[in-house]
């Protein structure tokens, strides 16, 4: 006899379960929709600390630069900021539509001027189309536009972005080298008034201790 194959023990339901697949599509494309208002939002919060510097409010950076606050608070590169807030400030629209990646990638590439106008086509063709864009045809409209001029230009930048990164770590290095110099000199400081307690009150059982002389009858 052949012995039966074990059936396998039917999953616990899950909380999907029942819901129709162009009804979880339309929930996770409103969710994105929403992410993106709230990244928005947060570089415009962002922005306004290294603007009036309120970040300094915070003891801890009151000597760094906003971008070492970025960097050690948010974990966002200096670069990645400045092209956010630049696709979000010219193109919050399509930021918030196609992903504030992309449109920064359409403005590195195409340059500022054309970047509205390669905008326009891919929110065009999504809308001919009914439907989101596959990403291949997306980035078939950038490569047509994207300026080789602006590539060249992008690597250099690129090496100025690579050099201030640097500058920024070592910088970073430095203020924690600084923190850790004065932790431990603080904590000499306190060894010392220790040492110079634990003195006083040796002395003073000594002098409590000592047997008294017997005076001459």
């Amino acid at each position: 006899m052949t012995q039966k194959k074990k059936e396998k023990p039917a999953r616990e339901p899950l909380k999907f379960d029942g819901i129709p697949l162009q009804e979880l599509e339309t929930k996770i494309e409103t969710l994105h929709i929403a992410s993106r208002e709230l990244q928005k939002e947060m570089y415009e919060v962002l922005e306004y600390l290294r603007i009036t510097k309120r970040y300094k409010e915070n003891p801890v950076y009151v000597k760094s630069t906003f971008w070492q606050y970025l960097e050690d608070r948010f974990t966002i590169r200096p670069g990645t900021y400045r092209e956010n807030v630049f696709a979000f400030t010219k193109h919050p629209e399509a930021s918030v539509q196609l992903g504030v990646g992309l449109v920064s990638k359409i403005n590195r590439l195409c340059g500022n001027v054309k970047a509205k106008k390669v905008i326009d086509e891919i929110q065009k063709a999504g809308e001919s189309s009914k439907k989101p864009l596959p990403r291949a045809k997306i980035e078939t409209v950038i490569q047509k536009n994207t300026d080789p001029e602006r590539l060249k230009k992008r690597e250099i930048t690129d090496w100025k972005a690579m050099y201030e990164a640097e500058i920024s770590a070592h910088e970073n290095t430095k203020e924690s080298l600084r923190v850790a110099v004065a932790r431990v000199k603080e904590l000499e400081e306190q060894v010392e008034r220790l040492k110079m307690t634990a003195s006083m009150i040796t002395s003073i059982r000594e002098i409590v201790e000592k047997p008294r002389m017997s005076l001459p009858v």
